[in-house]
């Protein structure tokens, strides 16, 4: 059982055993039981002298321990022969011993260990003397599982990222346990991790053959890992054995980083913002994002062509630098750039990141406002308001940004002065290029007549907003155009003449001149109306005569008035001025005939016969009774009209007569005139197409007259009616212009018109047109318009010159001027029509609308031909059809097209024919094997190819497919940029990868394109040895080759280069051949070994010299050694690179820069801000080796960095010590804090050494120094100072100068009392008692202070005690003093016969016996003592300031004053108030409680109380009140009946005062509306109308007649406006008193009524009608205020 694995536990039943026999037959039986020692196989003497005992001792049990109990009670002594045959004595330490029980025992007194080497077997033996048989005692020590496991982690593991997960890792490490297979078999792991590491990986574990002292641990992995997020995981692994014995090793995976990120930019910005035209650097960097592998980075910058002011400049691994030459913004007028840096790995450009930057260029204000022009001349008409029209820009263009941009523009005046105020320019403000608008605002100032204004000369200045001193300045020179802006002006308005009607011609009437301002303006003056008939006027005089004879009849017209009007001539628009002329004639007896036409203007048809009577109703009366009347017709001044235009007389003179008839053979005053038809010539009367009015003078003459004029005259108009007599005629020409039209036009396109005229009137004038076709014209092509003779297309696009081909179209039109409405009524009454025909030709225009099209059946699409063929060789021939009319139309030309495909560098066509032959016109040649075999040529087929006639080409298409025939033209093409990489280790056998494979571009599957392989040479590169053949060539079906290894490659590793020769079968034969690189890559067997550091190297370092990225400096000035490793191992194997692993710590701060060689430094990756920082850098070695993989070593590097300068500092800046006054200071000695010296941090041989001194603080030289120990140079008295401060200065010299804080230390130096005693803080504590208070109230607390802070102890010194006699009786223990805190309590119960006071000292007394006194004044008050204060404040408030209210209440009533409590104070309800406290308190004055009585006297004093307040609130404290028991209390309901009386009287003389006032505005208001109200006329009887003229009285009009009212009578339907007002009470007028226009004291602002502004219709306004009755207009026009004007 003690060998079993895992060992079983002892059975609970084992058997009882009898042990018998003596010595002989077995010398050793069990001892005492013990789990730890088993007694097992017993080999008895059996003919031998000796017995043998097994014995198995379980290991590890402490002090003597009984193995086996000798059988043996004889007389002699066993005894342990020695030297013991196996093992050591005295490791093993047996003993044979006598228990008490008088037994011989085995005992073992060494503890066993079976690990230890010769403790795992005993053999010794023990014999008795006298015993014939001696006993052979194999002790075993038994393994128990006492050890830990032991996990040799002796590399990093190190990992790929990425790949396929659940799998094993290559990291496997042997575990041992020095207990054996009892530990290994049972051994489990587990994985600890604060970052979730055991998620991540698994631990598997294999047992290693034939050894039970050790197995394997294989790191497994769960999941992938990516060396991005943790390129370490550390995590701790823990080996459990059976019972649970440890061992936890820290565990690094180093994450071997794939390449497969791009780089990433670590220094890099978006933005870059600066000023224009100045030179700028920034530096950027990107980083492999494969940061294991760390690639060196290259740039690439990417911007538009023509920024070329941008570039970069690489600067290794320190990134690249962006450069930017100045840049003018403001010549680009552009101040954003966008460009791109491309950060990509040196040798894939594949991997690359771009960095979009974004160049934003400030404007800097260097640019002044230019104009767009210097000069600007215009010209403007004079005083008129206008905006002015530059032919040019008119503007400035600042080229500067932002408000650097921005100006103000004004204008100036160069002349006249002050000319440009009567300018504008707009807007005013300006930002970079802007234009203006200039106008006029002042026009009148604008005057031509004004002389200095008919020139002006302008400055437009535009000031840079942000920079005054830039200016630009444009003139500008405005020319006056005069122009006709002035009216006439008459000298006087009118003027009255007076003279004879018989006044005849040449008289002079009178002189009315008018004249105009407008320079070179002349007047012209005329007569209006019928009055230049009798008066002339000279035109520019203004003189009038009288023009005729007999111009005035007083009979007639005695006054006359004449318009006299004055016209400007200058130019339009023209303006007129007129005066009066008033002519007042003298009566003179000469009264002419008087002749009347009649009211309607007679007609008559044309061509009726002579004879025919057209009017009898002219008549003519003579007022004198000898007055002979005779009408005739005066044909000079008669005249016939045509359309408005003068008739020649010969064509109406003597067409009619008029003839004189007295109706009346009695008087001849009285005539009547008929007129009649005559002749003009033979058969010819009137006729309508010679004139259509007739305007003939018929005159009355009075053969009797004498004076004055014999006639009378009139013109009388005779109308002609039209008759249809004439038939329409075509305008000349009309039908012989060409007309053309386009085939296919749209409908409604013109074609041209054609017109036809009618002599006859509007009635029969009116042409209308029609079209027909004729010959073989089709139908519905062309249309006519009905009303006009316009011509058009009628149907859409059916106009066709092509199938069948027509030239010309052919119409015959006819123009009728017959009637055509729809009601015969509403024709004409003469029913003759006439029609006239008229023949046109329209001309077709060919629109070449027919798209050519191939004709395919002439030709075939498909071709084949030989890949060699010549420039010239025929392919085919291409046939098209057109159905155009026209043969340019028709035509067809042929072109490859050139936008499909390239088949125009092989073929060609001819224009004309379309025959297509080959034609190479580059260095390409058809090429069946190329990219082409087949050629599609595309084919562009035109009509008019050179856009003759309309210039319109239609274009189609055609194509050909040119098949190629092969020819052995090529040869098998060799890839060219083939290589193979293998292992030296590679087996026979073994083909490379990839193949090789040459294809021949020949046509497939013939003997052209199959291809055959051969080795032509194997040379190798970069290495001096011999090279036999190591591979062969194999062939794959005629298309590929293979190599293979054709014997081991071991030793010959290096680059070689194999020539190999491709090869096609046919004829003639082609061949290729090319030579490529075989890589045979070396086997990694070496791992590298440190030169520099060894393990364990410690190197102190230089603080003030820790800099980012530079190498480690040394404290002795000297830069840390280089990194330096050897390997064995050739090329890239035996090349070494270091890096920093294990501590994350280090990690963090530490960095390897590798130099190649083997070499590298050390460098900081971020500075750390301790003073003083030890860093233990786990440093690996890893050489380049891939195969089987890298090797590393690690080796430990242990720095520290300390400062190298400065002095050294405490570490606290105080330190407080006490040294005793007078002789025994002397004696003292305090040791003060070291100071620490960062740089002696570590340090071994090189420290520096400490020195402090006194700097400050002891002048007097009381103190001084040893090292860092004071003492005192004299004695100290407290007397003179309690405290020093001095401060001790820590150096590194004896001469130092002034110390930095840090070096300094502050010592407090207390001096303490020769003698301490304790001090009474107050001489006076007083307190009262009432019968109120219970017994074990606190009356008060004393305190006393310690010198020394000793404890003190307070007592009451009976003997002083002195009571009033009425407190006799408790004067023995009135009180209780508590000795530690100094509380005084309460000790009896007070009652009413007490009066007067307790009078006693309290002593302090320290430990050594030290006292001090103070006087406890213990007063009896009662309720005629107690004051109350009741405070505005917290409890806390109040607590916290209880002395300051005591004395400020003692000083304001000058006696002592007590507070006795301090309580929650309550509300009116008795509930208690947080913010509300009373302060019960009691004076004391000449040693006596003070009565009430006595402070109620000065509660009254305000300015006692006000004063007392003031100074409690300059502690926030609030007195509200105080109060006695005799304090007068208030009646409050008495209050309230005082306040509600004054408040009821107050109210009814209110009252009074708004009676009064509503009947003084009642009657101010009735007295107002009456002034406003209507006078009602006749609705009611007013006696008005009884009384007169209505028409006399103000404001009368139609209404005014009784009843016509529309507002008072009832049955005129008007709208309801107010007319209930006197009889309801929904008037509008409700209300209107409270209007603010009704108060006395109104008066209306100057904005209140705004002519302008626009209000809703309502009863206010009158509903926009008229002025309202309350405007302030209607006040102002009356003169009486606001009331209605009647």
């Amino acid at each position: 059982m003690a060998e079993d694995i895992p060992r079983q536990p002892k059975p609970d039943d084992l058997p009882e055993i009898e042990w018998s026999g003596g010595w002989s037959e077995r010398p050793t039986i069990p001892g005492p039981e013990r789990e730890e020692v088993c007694m097992d196989t017993f080999v008895p003497a059996a003919g031998s002298t000796t017995a043998t005992q097994v014995i198995y001792l379980q290991e590890g049990v402490k002090g003597d321990v009984p193995i086996a109990k000798l059988n043996y009670n004889g007389p002699g002594t066993p005894e342990i022969r020695i030297p013991i045959l196996v093992g050591s004595f005295n490791l093993l330490g047996p003993r044979i011993v006598r228990s008490e029980n008088d037994e011989w025992l085995l005992v073992i007194t060494q503890e066993q260990d079976f690990e230890s080497p010769g403790m795992q077997q005993y053999m010794f033996e023990i014999s008795v003397t006298g015993e014939s048989v001696s006993v052979l005692v194999n002790l075993l020590i038994a393994n128990i599982d006492d050890n830990d496991p032991i996990i040799h982690s002796i590399a990093a593991c190190q990992v790929p990222e990425l790949g396929e997960a659940p799998r094993l890792t290559d990291c496997a490490y042997r575990v041992s346990d020095l207990d054996g297979e009892l530990s290994i078999r049972v051994m489990t792991f587990e994985i600890n991790s604060d970052r979730n590491d055991e998620e991540i990986f698994s631990i598997t574990s294999s047992r290693i053959p034939f050894d039970q002292f050790n197995m394997t641990m294989t790191i497994g992995l769960q999941t992938t890992l990516n060396f991005e997020t943790s390129p370490l995981h550390i995590f701790q692994i823990t080996a459990l054995d059976s019972v649970e014995n440890s061992h936890t090793v820290t565990q690094m995976v180093q994450v071997e980083n794939v390449e497969h990120r791009p780089p990433r930019w670590v220094t890099v910005f978006a933005v870059q913002q600066f000023d224009e035209k100045t030179v700028q650097s920034f530096t950027l960097r990107a980083i492999d994002g494969d940061t294991g592998i760390n690639k060196l980075i290259d740039y690439e910058l990417e911007r538009d062509e023509n920024e070329n002011f941008f570039s970069i400049e690489p600067i290794g691994r320190d990134g690249v630098i962006l450069h930017v030459d100045p840049i003018d913004r403001d010549y680009l007028e552009r101040e954003v750039f966008h460009l791109s840096i491309i950060a990509y790995k040196y040798d894939n450009r594949s991997f690359a990141t771009a960095a979009p930057i974004t160049i934003i260029v400030n404007d800097i204000n260097d640019q002044r406002p230019v104009p767009l022009q210097k000069e600007y001349f215009v010209e403007i008409l004079e005083e008129t308001p206008l905006t002015i029209n530059f032919d040019e820009e008119f503007g400035f263009h600042d080229r500067d940004l932002g408000p650097h941009a921005q100006y103000e523009v004004r204008l100036e005046s160069v002349y006249p002065e002050n000319a440009h105020t009567a300018f504008y320019i707009a807007p005013n403000v300006g930002y970079q290029r802007q234009t203006f608008t200039m106008g006029t605002t002042n026009h009148s100032m604008l005057d031509y007549e004004d002389i200095p204004f008919q020139n002006i000369r302008l400055k437009v200045i535009a000031t840079d907003m942000n920079n005054t001193d830039f200016e630009g300045v444009a003139y500008v020179n405005i020319d006056l155009i005069n122009w006709n802006d002035e009216e006439p002006i008459f000298d006087i308005n009118s003027l009255t003449v007076r003279f004879k009607e018989t006044e005849g011609k040449g008289y002079c009437v009178g002189t009315m001149l008018a004249t105009d301002r407008d320079i070179g303006d002349e007047v012209e003056h005329s007569l209006m109306g019928n009055a230049g008939d009798y008066l002339s006027i000279d035109s520019e005089s203004g003189e009038i005569i009288v023009s005729i004879d007999n111009a005035f009849d007083y009979h007639r017209q005695h006054v006359l008035f004449v318009q006299v009007r004055a016209d400007d001539t200058l130019m339009a628009p023209f303006h007129t001025a007129t005066s009066q002329l008033i002519i007042e004639l003298e009566d003179v007896n000469n009264t002419p005939p008087t002749m009347r036409l009649p009211r309607g203007s007679p007609n008559v048809e044309e061509n009726v016969p002579e004879g025919y009577e057209i009017t009898r109703n002219i008549t003519a009366t003579d007022p004198d009774t000898t007055a002979h009347l005779r009408f005739e017709i005066n044909w000079n001044t008669s005249y016939a009209t045509k359309q408005g235009r003068d008739t020649p007389a010969v064509e109406y003179h003597g067409c009619v007569d008029i003839e004189t008839i007295f109706p009346d053979p009695t008087t001849n005053g009285t005539a009547i005139g008929r007129i009649v038809v005559k002749e003009i010539r033979d058969n010819i009367t009137i006729d309508y197409e010679e004139f259509e009015m007739l305007y003939i003078t018929v005159q009355v003459w009075d053969d009797n007259t004498v004076l004055g004029t014999e006639y009378d005259e009139s013109t009388l108009t005779i109308t002609i009616i039209d008759m249809n007599d004439n038939p329409p005629i075509f305008s000349a020409g009309t039908l012989a212009q060409e007309f053309r039209v386009r085939e296919l036009s749209d409908s409604d396109t013109i074609i041209g018109s054609v017109f036809a005229t009618d002599i006859d009137g509007p009635l029969y004038n009116q042409v209308r047109y029609t079209i027909v076709p004729r010959n073989d014209t089709p139908e519905d092509l062309v249309k006519i318009d009905f009303y006009t003779g316009q011509i058009s297309v009628d149907k859409n696009g059916a106009i066709d010159a092509d199938i069948p081909p027509r030239w010309e179209l052919h119409y015959t039109i006819v123009a009728s001027d017959k009637c055509y409405a729809e009601d015969i009524e509403d024709c004409p009454p003469d029913p003759v029509y006439w029609n006239t025909e008229g023949n046109i030709t329209i001309q077709i225009l060919d629109t070449n609308n027919r798209i050519p099209t191939p004709d395919t059946t002439m030709y075939n699409e498909t071709v084949y031909i030989f890949e060699n063929a010549t420039s010239g060789d025929f392919v085919q021939q291409l046939f098209s059809n057109d159905l155009d009319r026209d043969e340019i139309y028709h035509t067809v030309s042929y072109l490859i097209d050139f936008a499909v495909n390239d088949a125009s560098i092989y073929f060609a066509v001819e224009l004309d024919t379309g025959v297509v032959t080959v034609e190479y016109s580059t260095n390409a040649v058809l090429d069946r094997d190329g990219d082409y075999p087949t050629h599609r040529i595309f084919f562009n087929v035109f009509d008019n190819y050179y856009f003759e006639g309309g210039g319109r080409r239609n274009q189609n298409t055609a194509q050909i497919l040119v098949i190629l025939l092969d020819v052995n033209d090529n040869a098998p093409r060799l890839p060219a940029d083939e290589s193979w990489s293998i292992s030296e280790n590679e087996e026979v056998g073994h083909r490379l990868v990839p193949d090789i494979y040459a294809p021949d571009d020949d046509e497939e599957d013939t003997d052209n394109s199959r291809v055959g392989y051969a080795i032509l040479d194997l040379t190798i590169t970069d290495r001096d040895i011999s090279v036999p053949q190591l591979f062969h060539m194999i062939q794959i079906k005629n298309v590929t080759g293979e190599l293979e290894v054709a014997m081991p490659l071991k030793g010959y590793w290096g680059t070689y280069s194999i020539h190999v020769l491709a090869y096609d079968h046919g004829i003639p034969q082609q061949m290729s051949n090319e030579t490529y690189e075989i890589e045979i890559r070396p086997y990694n067997f070496h791992d590298p070994e440190f030169v520099f550091p060894v393990s364990g190297t410690f190197v102190r370092l230089a603080r003030e010299r820790a800099a980012v990225n530079v190498m480690l400096a040394k404290v002795d000035g000297d830069f840390l050694d280089r990194l330096s490793a050897t390997d064995e191992d050739g090329l890239h194997a035996g090349v070494v690179n270091f890096e920093v692993v294990g501590n994350a710590e280090a990690l963090n701060y530490f960095a390897v820069v590798n130099e190649g060689e083997n070499q590298g430094f050390l460098t900081l990756t971020q500075v750390f801000t301790e003073e003083v920082r030890e860093f233990q850098i786990v440093i690996r070695a890893t050489d380049g080796g891939t195969e089987p993989g890298t090797r590393f070593t690690e080796t430990t590097l242990n720095v520290i960095y300390v400062p190298t300068s400065g002095d050294p500092v405490f570490e606290q800046n105080t330190y407080n010590v006490a040294f005793l006054e007078k002789e025994g200071g002397l004696e003292e000695i305090f040791k003060l804090p070291d100071a620490k010296d960062p740089k002696n941090e570590r340090c071994t041989d090189d420290c520096f050494p400490i020195y402090y001194r006194i700097f400050d603080g002891n002048d007097d030289g009381y103190f001084g120094l040893d090292t860092n120990e004071i003492f005192l140079l004299k004695e100290l008295d407290r007397e003179q100072a309690e405290s020093y401060v001095i401060n001790v200065a820590a150096s590194n010299s004896l001469t130092a100068g002034n110390p930095l804080p840090a070096s300094t230390l502050t010592v407090n130096i207390a001096v303490r009392e020769a003698n301490p005693r304790p001090n009474f803080v107050q001489d006076l504590y007083l307190a009262g008692l009432s019968i109120n208070h219970p017994i074990g109230r606190e009356l008060l607390t004393v305190r006393a202070t310690h010198s020394d802070g000793a404890t003190i102890t307070y007592t009451i010194d009976e003997d002083s005690m002195v009571v009033d006699p009425s407190l006799e009786a408790v004067r023995e223990s009135p009180f209780l003093l508590n000795p530690t805190t100094g509380v005084l309590t309460l000790n009896m119960q007070p009652n009413a016969a007490m009066e007067g006071m307790f009078e006693f000292d309290v002593v302090a007394t320290d430990p050594a016996g030290e006292t001090d006194k103070t006087e406890v004044r213990i007063y009896i008050v009662s309720s005629g003592n107690r004051v109350v204060f009741i405070f505005l404040n917290t409890v806390a408030q109040v607590e916290q300031h209880r002395n300051f209210i005591a004395d400020t209440l003692s000083t304001g009533f000058d006696m002592e004053c007590i507070i006795d409590d301090v309580l929650r104070g309550s509300n009116n309800a008795g509930v208690a108030q947080d913010d509300v406290t009373e302060v019960r308190a009691h004076f004391i004055d000449d040693n006596r409680p003070v009565p009430v009585e006595v402070i109620e006297a000065i509660r009254t004093d305000t300015a006692v109380l006000h004063q007392i307040q003031r100074t409690l609130s300059t502690e926030l404290l609030i007195l509200q009140d105080m109060a006695t028991d005799i304090s007068p209390v208030v009646d409050k309901s008495r209050i309230i009946v005082y306040v509600l009386a004054g408040l009821a009287g107050f109210l009814a003389l209110l009252c009074v005062i708004l009676i009064l006032v509503y009947i003084i505005k009642t009657r101010n208001l009735n007295t107002r509306l009456k002034a406003m109200s209507v006078t009602r006329f006749g609705s009611i009887d007013s006696g008005q109308e009884r009384a007169g003229a209505m028409g006399n009285y103000p404001g009368a009009n139609k209404h005014t007649v009784e009843g016509s009212n529309p507002v008072w009578n009832t049955t005129v339907l008007t709208p309801d406006f107010d007319a209930k007002s006197d009889v309801s009470g929904d008037s509008d007028l409700i209300g209107i008193e409270d209007l603010p226009q009704f108060r006395a004291d109104y008066f209306p602002d100057d904005n209140e009524y705004d002519n302008n502004e626009q209000v809703v219709a309502s009863h206010n306004n009158n509903f926009k009608f008229n002025k309202g009755p309350f405007t302030y207009e209607s006040a102002l026009e009356t003169g009486e205020g606001p009331s209605r004007r009647m």
